[in-house]
């Protein structure tokens, strides 16, 4: 008899063992997350992340998976009585379209009041910039961009102006301009910040939507055609080169 409970212990005892190195091993390839969840879920204190854990690549990959948002801001423009379209041309930005010279985006920013608008170029260089600071109180600079004398590139930086308004809601304004944008998504830098972008590519135009952290929103337009062309000459470039 006592050798039929000697042996019925062991068996128990092998179970227990077997029991206890499972949960081990399951505790050990839980997730930090999942961890902190089971922690809580027994009364106890979660982990706290330092902050090093919650910059760099685990803010990256975060905003990485949460999409910068963009199917609601439809349903917003639907309830507003907002039209975006499916179709636009864009031949450049407000009143400066490609192909302009640099003496007609000169005359026509004097024109409108800005101050002394200058033209900077480097030597022996066919590219040409004009710079316009605070065209307007929602803008504080206004960069155009020219190649061989003729406008190919914008760059449109706001004023804290727009501080307080929102990523979709300043993202609404520019859909109704240029339709819903082909890509959104979310980068992260240095410091750890969430950058949202987001992009249109029209016939004529690449254009993209920056909102960087406390409400500063920047514009970059460009003509494909020009960028085509830049292309093309610098691959024929590296043919000659080599």
């Amino acid at each position: 008899m006592s050798d039929k409970i000697k042996m019925i212990a062991l068996v128990l005892g092998g179970f227990l063992i077997t029991f206890l190195i499972s949960i081990v091993i399951f505790w050990i390839i839980l997730s930090p997350g999942q961890q902190r969840a089971a922690r809580m879920a027994e009364g106890g204190t979660p982990q706290v992340e330092s902050p090093m854990e919650l910059s760099g690549g685990r803010a990256l990959a975060r905003a990485r998976e949460e999409r910068v948002p963009g199917g609601e801001v439809l349903a917003f423009a639907d309830v507003l009585g907002e039209s975006i379209p499916l179709e636009v041309e864009v031949h450049g930005y407000d009143w400066a379209t490609w192909g302009m010279g640099v003496g007609e985006v000169l005359s026509h920013l004097r024109e409108g009041g800005v101050q002394s608008p200058e033209a900077f170029s480097p030597e022996n260089s066919d590219f040409t910039s004009v710079v316009a600071l605070n065209p307007d109180p929602k803008r504080f600079k206004v960069e155009y961009r020219f190649y061989n004398d003729m406008l190919f590139h914008i760059e449109v930086f706001y004023s804290d102006f727009l501080k307080n308004t929102t990523f979709n809601a300043f993202l609404l304004s520019k859909m109704s301009e240029y339709g819903r944008p082909y890509e959104q998504y979310a980068t992260v830098d240095e410091m750890g910040k969430v950058i949202l972008h987001a992009k249109w590519d029209t016939e004529e135009s690449l254009i993209e939507l920056v909102s960087r952290p406390n409400g500063f929103y920047s514009l970059f337009i460009s003509s494909q055609l020009t960028l085509i062309r830049l292309e093309d000459a610098r691959k024929s470039e590296e043919r000659l080169t080599f």
